[in-house]
């Protein structure tokens, strides 16, 4: 997860060049990265520290919001398997019950 490899993250220089890979990674016109990028160059260390710690947090709600996602999609999909095979179930009996009936 990248919340893990963030949070580990204590050395201020490879704070600020992670801050500068994911400005980078933004789906963003290039003139408004570079403004963010240069922005970055001009902070304090105690301003890069707030910073990191901001994309910190909102990285990780993002990624615990995926996960309950998934989770959820998980436990949906586990629904409907047991629900089939319980009705799979109800039918091999009727049928079990109509044959023993029938003899």
């Amino acid at each position: 997860m990248l919340f893990k490899l963030l949070q580990k993250q204590k050395d201020l220089k490879k704070q600020k060049k992670l801050v500068e890979a994911m400005v980078e990674s933004l789906n963003i016109p290039k003139e408004q990265k570079t403004l963010y990028v240069e922005a970055i160059q001009v902070l304090t260390k105690d301003e890069l520290e707030l910073l990191f710690s901001h994309l910190t947090k909102f990285i990780e709600k993002i990624e615990m919001k995926h996960i309950d996602e998934i989770r959820k999609q998980w436990f949906e999909t586990v629904a409907w398997m047991r629900k089939k095979e319980a009705e799979e179930k109800a039918r091999e009996m009727n049928s079990f019950s109509f044959l023993l009936h029938n003899l």
